[in-house]
């Protein structure tokens, strides 16, 4: 590498010995006494890696120099000290990264800008999502131009990491990026926001919640203005499709976002209706007897997967306490007395969601050998994600979010649906290692999605 590039890496920062406090002299008294100053914390003592393809990561407050100061959280990651610091390696070369970032940062190589466990970049990457420990990285011929370093679990922590061939000068491809940037900044950003696989991901969450029991129990609720949400909102949705198949993405992702705002209105409008008791019950008897049906079924399946891997089931089902409600509601029915039914039945969704909730919330992989391949942990935390996808709709439905909580679900949703994709993606691959990894983000995300409705 030229020696003009050279300069262009971080250097070694001089070691500085602690700062020692001067002692404070005493305050004269006074009428009244000043605030005092806010004592500063003395700067981590840092051991800077002599190796020019060796980086120290860590995390500290943003200073003014970090490329995302005043995005994100105030806390970033320095390199070799400096704060947001651009990295540049060359293609060939293997680098390594000394992360000690503190257990909330996980660190890895992206394509995003910003980070949050989006975009992540594998190629020759080896150890990326941890907090402390040492990444690999050896770019390729296939390795973009621009990456960034970032974090896993919240935005814009990081910086870029520019990646050049052997002897090639650092401006110019600087130069390259910042003109790609400009010229194709506006299409970006709306790919950005509406790109095939965005309007198949809402798609897809949409169809979920026309197939929830919220949706049922709007069309059997006789309720003449929420039936003609409901069809509206699935006349939007085909629309939305037939827009997606001529490739017109962005009336694809309006036509869909209405049909999701549709089926919320419709939801809205019979909950204010069984305020006033205009609900059928005998239809709502029906939904609650067949969806408990879908719950007995995850229970036994958790029940089952937590006896093969050998793990305590710290949460399980009072079954006398719930089948005497379910036996009780059956028997309501009997007597046409579906009102009283469907609250017998509510009570016992609710036993049994709870449960499901904590069995799903308290699910953590060991690695003490439970697992006799990494295919067999990939699928076991494939299948925990599963479980959790089928929780949001009824999260929605139990709990009637705001609108704009709807709106926070669904960009969680949608954005562990791509991490999922991407970890399917590595894991076909045969990278069972990184597709575990990605799958843990994809139902972090899911877990983010239950809170903002509601479900702890």
């Amino acid at each position: 590498m030229p020696a003009e590039e050279k300069t262009n890496q971080v250097a070694p920062a001089p070691e500085v010995a602690p700062v020692t406090p001067a002692p404070t002299a005493p305050v004269a008294a006074a009428a009244s006494e000043p605030t005092p100053a806010k004592e500063e914390t003395p700067k981590r003592e840092l051991k800077i890696p002599t190796d020019p393809n060796t980086f120290l990561i860590t995390a500290a407050p943003k200073t003014r120099e970090h490329p995302f100061h005043g995005q994100g959280l105030e806390t970033g990651f320095e390199v070799n000290g400096k704060s947001g610091h651009e990295v540049v390696v060359t293609r060939g070369e293997t680098y390594k990264f000394i992360v000690d970032t503190g257990v909330k940062h996980d660190f890895y190589l992206t394509t995003n800008a910003a980070g949050w466990g989006a975009g992540t970049y594998t190629d020759g990457v080896e150890g990326q999502f941890i907090y402390q420990g040492e990444v690999t990285f050896t770019p390729s011929n296939k390795t973009p131009d621009l990456l960034y370093y970032q974090c896993r679990n919240h935005k814009y922590m990081g910086g870029k990491i520019y990646v050049l061939d052997k002897g090639e000068d650092l401006a110019k491809v600087k130069a390259a990026v910042a003109g790609s940037d400009a010229a194709e900044a506006t299409s970006r950003r709306r790919a950005a926001v509406v790109s095939e696989s965005g309007v198949k991901q809402k798609l897809s969450y949409a169809q979920m919640v026309l197939g929830s029991g919220s949706a049922k129990r709007v069309q059997a609720s006789g309720n003449t203005n929420a039936i003609a949400m409901l069809n509206d909102a699935r006349s939007q949705i085909d629309a939305a499709n037939a827009s997606l198949d001529g490739g017109d993405l962005q009336t694809a992702m309006d036509q869909v976002n209405e049909g999701l705002r549709l089926l919320t209105a419709a939801s809205r409008e019979i909950t204010s209706e069984s305020e006033m008791a205009g609900v059928n019950y005998q239809a709502r008897y029906d939904e609650l007897a067949g969806s408990l049906k879908t719950y007995e079924g995850s229970y036994k399946r958790n029940i089952d997967r937590a006896a093969k891997m050998g793990e305590p089931v710290k949460s399980k089902l009072d079954e006398a306490e719930y089948k005497r409600l379910v036996d009780q509601g059956h028997a309501l029915a009997d007597k046409n007395d579906y009102a009283q039914a469907a609250k017998s039945l509510e009570k016992a969704q609710n036993m049994i969601t709870a449960v499901l909730t904590d069995m799903l919330h308290a699910q953590t992989v060991t690695y003490d050998k439970k697992f006799e391949t990494p295919k067999e942990e990939y699928e076991y935390e494939l299948a925990r994600l599963e479980n959790y996808e089928e929780l949001v709709p009824l999260a929605i439905e139990q709990k009637q979010p705001s609108q704009r909580a709807l709106e926070l679900i669904d960009s969680f949703v949608q954005k562990a649906a791509k991490i999922k994709s991407e970890g399917r993606d590595v894991a076909a691959k045969g990278d069972y290692k990184m597709a575990i990894m990605a799958l843990q983000a994809a139902t972090s995300n899911l877990q983010r999605a239950l809170r903002m409705a509601g479900v702890n």
